[in-house]
């Protein structure tokens, strides 16, 4: 069994007032852009990969940004939608992987997985490679979940029969498309709420 688990709000925890405040002071309103599990808009598109960051930052300026805002006034703003991923996820992360293979599949962007590389999981002298065998992310793969054929090439890439990828997400829309495709699939709330599938040794206890 391969576990894969999505990064923000199973892993990182999410601020969205935060971010909402830090666009203000630029004078950019983010809520209509902001979903609750994918983005819209320039966030999309940089999402997705198919624009680079001095590309969004400009899309942003044009779209409302104060004039005079910087690429790195921008780039922190959007940063600030990330706040941690707590050391107890960590560690268990760490723990799971002594027993199975772990993989992340993530609608993520350069901004926040380059910030998650440097302040997340650079932990105890790890960093990313320690927790994950692999790591699909969309702007790298030009696909964001839902989409069946990001699914369909986690699990080309893994190596394995869909059947024997576990996958824990946040997004219950997420997790449908994942069985779809034949991957198991278990909703995973925000926060650590995830643990309650692992023992304390990070072995898989399913109700």
């Amino acid at each position: 069994m391969i576990l894969l688990f999505d990064f923000g709000g199973v892993l990182v925890d999410l601020d969205k007032a935060r971010c909402i405040d830090s666009f203000a002071r630029l004078g950019f309103d983010i809520r209509p852009y902001l979903g609750t599990y994918r983005q819209q808009g320039p966030f999309s598109l940089l999402e997705r990969g198919e624009i680079d960051v001095p590309q969004f930052c400009n899309e942003l300026r044009r779209l409302g940004c104060r004039p005079g805002t910087t690429d790195s006034e921008i780039v922190r703003a959007w940063e600030d939608y990330l706040t941690e991923v707590p050391a107890e996820r960590l560690d268990m992360l760490f723990k799971i992987r002594r027993h199975y293979p772990v993989s992340c599949l993530s609608n993520t962007n350069c901004i926040h997985w380059g910030q998650a590389e440097r302040d997340f999981f650079n932990y105890r002298g790890r960093q990313v490679g320690d927790f994950f065998d692999h790591v699909f992310l969309s702007y790298e793969c030009h696909l964001e979940k839902p989409a069946p054929e990001l699914y369909a090439h986690v699990v080309r890439t893994l190596g394995v029969p869909a059947a024997e990828v576990l996958f824990f997400d946040d997004s219950e829309v997420n997790c449908e498309a994942a069985r779809a495709c034949g991957l198991q699939a278990l909703l995973a709330p925000a926060g650590s709420q995830w643990f309650k599938y692992f023992d304390e040794n990070g072995k898989l206890h399913l109700p």
